[in-house]
């Protein structure tokens, strides 16, 4: 049928093809009703070849506008939806609340609004998108077990993905609990970022409450995936700092963790406040945990390992 209609497409009506050819459908019609006598075979005859040509060049005007306008729908579509379009948009915020209520069925007409904001909590603020496969090895040594000082060396990798290749700074934190004149010592022992040594900018030492706070500063910049790896080492005291905990800064796509621990500690490992549970990695050895998550952890979501001296 497409074939057939094809000289009748909108292009012929352009050029004025389809226009002779529809006047020449009516001048037979008007032959065939009005000029042939009403018992000739040829009335009935006159009368076809004009409906063929009267209502193909219908027909064919009629799906090629319909083409022409579905064509149209896609672009303006296309437009509307297209990233660079949404990208410009100074309404992005109205427009994502109208679209959530649909997306909630209108189930929370009062709270949808503070259930967004706590979602737009979560998003990048700054050069970083997210942690991907973020692993991190850790194994316990006794210092002296009588005192209670043990020593914590961490092996952590992961990808660092970011939002342009832009300069940005990468803070490096860790807090340890630690009484007054308490026994404490941290000390980065190997450190890389994509197989190079990096150029720390700044580093301090402070108080935070009960904690000694240790930041490092990095610069990093010409990539948008960083590979990230340290070996850091921690001296102090399990009976004033009883767990070894995770919060992500950032969203962290797929984590796996590992802690070895001697005789003489109990370990128990709790996740902290993730979506859904972390997996066991078996392994069959008794002084060790390793888990797994497959999926998203949220900004300051992560895991704890309580620690207690044993008997």
């Amino acid at each position: 049928m497409s074939k057939l209609l094809s000289p009748f497409s909108y292009k012929y009506f352009r050029s004025g093809s389809a226009w002779i050819i529809l006047l020449i459908g009516i001048l037979l019609y008007a032959l065939g009703y009005f000029g042939i006598n009403a018992d000739s075979i040829w009335k009935e005859i006159v009368i076809k070849i004009g409906d063929v040509l009267v209502i193909g060049v219908i027909l064919g005007y009629l799906s090629n506008a319909a083409q022409f306008l579905g064509i149209f729908k896609q672009d303006l579509q296309d437009i509307i939806y297209g990233k660079e379009f949404i990208s410009q948009r100074k309404d992005i915020t109205p427009l994502w609340e109208t679209v959530s209520k649909q997306m909630f069925r209108n189930k929370f007409p009062t709270l949808h609004k503070d259930l967004l904001n706590v979602v737009n909590g979560y998003f990048p603020k700054d050069e970083v998108s997210f942690y991907n496969d973020y692993e991190v090895n850790a194994s316990i040594e006794w210092v002296n077990r009588e005192q209670g000082i043990i020593k914590v060396t961490d092996t952590t990798t992961f990808e660092l993905i970011a939002e342009s290749k832009e300069q940005f700074t990468y803070p490096l934190v860790t807090w340890t609990k630690v009484a007054d004149n308490g026994v404490y010592e941290e000390k980065i022992l190997e450190f890389s970022i994509n197989q190079v040594k990096p150029q720390i900018e700044s580093e301090r030492e402070f108080k935070d409450g009960d904690n000694i706070c240790k930041e490092r500063k990095i610069l990093l910049h010409g990539y948008t995936k960083y590979e990230v790896r340290y070996v850091r080492e921690k001296i102090y005291d399990i009976n004033v700092d009883y767990y070894i905990g995770f919060r992500a800064k950032y969203i962290v796509n797929h984590l796996r963790v590992c802690l070895d621990y001697p005789e003489g500690i109990d370990a128990t490992f709790i996740f902290r406040g993730t979506q859904h549970d972390f997996e066991d990695i078996r392994h069959g050895m008794s002084n060790r945990i390793e888990k797994k998550y497959k999926g998203i952890i949220l900004p300051r979501q992560g895991y704890i390992f309580a620690l207690q001296k044993g008997q």
